[in-house]
């Protein structure tokens, strides 16, 4: 467990100026570590059933929590599980029965709950989840995107967080949208760039995060013991068509909620958010970078010394926000380059990214590349980016490998 002293060196506000304070009404500026963002997240959403097993990188998520509430500071039942199956397991049987779910989990725990994730989703159980992105084999702890991204048919909304703030932000975003569909949501952070790198992040009041999110309802199909009923039983075709239509018709909502509650978001707690966010994209730009995470806010700094060049920053990227994507490129020309940096390897010719962006711009005449860089935790740099610039104006190949050894 986190040493208490430590935690309180963590937590503490950076400043009481009255200039900071009316930034941000209601909030108290703490510097934090990614990690302990997600925990405060879960902590301010007032759940009420945390499973929790321990893996590197997302384990102080799960400790801070354990610490919440040994502390009396959270009134939820915290349980150590006996693995991520069971993580899951126990998180599917506790929304079943009506609490508001909060686990985290990384990398092969991710992955050995891929069963569980499609019983959860399709159960159509509001829970949310942090994951601490990192890659599989060869055996790794550092930042990766494989391991959400392999879980993207898994039925779960998927959200990335570039900063700290934004995962704080999104967890209690996610509980809205989460409740209101009645479908899991997966928040994911980069491992160490944000999981162990403090930060100042503005924390919400308690009051205003309740004014935002109330408690949760209950829909009617949660577990009652005065009138039992029957989950998980054999569905004939029909019926299983029919659930699956009741999904997409719930999924395909997604992308436009997004933007609602995070236009709301920023009603509340003075950040908006959105789908994707659109940096610098119009009738003169020339080349369009396209990433998620960390990996957005180097190609921010670069960028600013490169006018011609746009940034889209996916921030949902399950189910893919196709009708953003096309509205970002109302105005841009048809000689204007797409270059999409992948943090994750799928075993194909190219990335996830490049997947989901052509299929949102199919028909469109813009040269599309990819290029694969910060696998595995390899760092990304302002000098990569620049990199990848000058090769996709000068000489571009299909398939880039950037600083690759």
């Amino acid at each position: 467990m986190n040493n208490d002293i430590h935690t309180k060196e963590i937590l503490k506000p950076v400043s009481n100026s009255k200039q900071i304070v009316e930034k941000y009404p209601r909030h108290t500026l703490k510097i934090i570590k990614g990690n302990f963002a997600a925990a405060e997240a879960a902590k301010l959403c007032r759940v009420g059933f945390v499973p929790a097993y321990p893996i590197t990188p997302q384990t102080s998520i799960v400790e801070r929590l354990s610490s919440i509430v040994a502390a009396g500071e959270l009134d939820a039942r915290y349980v150590n599980m006996d693995s991520e199956h069971s993580v899951f397991a126990a998180a599917m049987g506790a929304s079943l029965a009506g609490e508001r779910v909060f686990t985290a989990t990384s990398g092969q725990g991710l992955f050995y709950a891929h069963e569980v994730l499609h019983a959860i989703a399709h159960f159509r159980l509001p829970i949310v989840i942090c994951n601490v992105g990192r890659p599989s084999l060869p055996w790794n702890i550092w930042s990766d995107q494989t391991d959400s991204i392999s879980q993207r048919d898994t039925g779960w909304i998927q959200f990335y967080g570039e900063s700290s703030q934004g995962v704080l932000d999104t967890i209690i975003q996610g509980y809205v949208i989460s409740e209101k569909l009645d479908l899991p949501v997966m928040v994911v952070l980069d491992a160490f760039y944000q999981s162990h790198t403090s930060e100042n992040v503005w924390v919400p009041d308690s009051d205003l995060v309740d004014e935002f999110l109330p408690p949760k309802k209950r829909n009617g199909n949660e577990i009652d013991l005065k009138n039992p009923k029957d989950y998980g039983g054999l569905v004939p075709p029909d019926h299983y068509e029919t659930f699956n239509f009741q999904y997409w018709r719930d999924i395909t909502k997604v992308e436009e909620l997004t933007d609602e509650i995070g236009q709301k978001f920023g009603e509340y707690f003075g950040r908006k958010y959105s789908a994707i966010e659109a940096v610098n994209i119009g009738p003169k730009t020339k080349m369009i970078l396209v990433a998620l995470s960390t990996i957005t806010s180097t190609a921010r700094g670069v960028i600013n010394n490169h006018p011609e060049v746009g940034l889209i920053k996916l921030r949902l990227f399950k189910p893919f926000p196709v009708k953003s994507i096309l509205k970002a490129f109302e105005n841009v020309p048809d000689d204007t380059i797409i270059i999409n940096v992948e943090r994750n390897f799928i075993g194909d010719k190219e990335g996830a990214i490049a997947h989901e962006m052509k299929h949102a711009l199919y028909g469109k005449k813009n040269k599309m590349y990819d290029v694969y860089t910060g696998l595995g935790g390899k760092d990304v740099p302002p000098l990569t980016i620049e990199k990848i610039i000058e090769k996709g104006f000068k000489d571009p190949e299909e398939i880039i490998w950037i600083d690759f050894e």
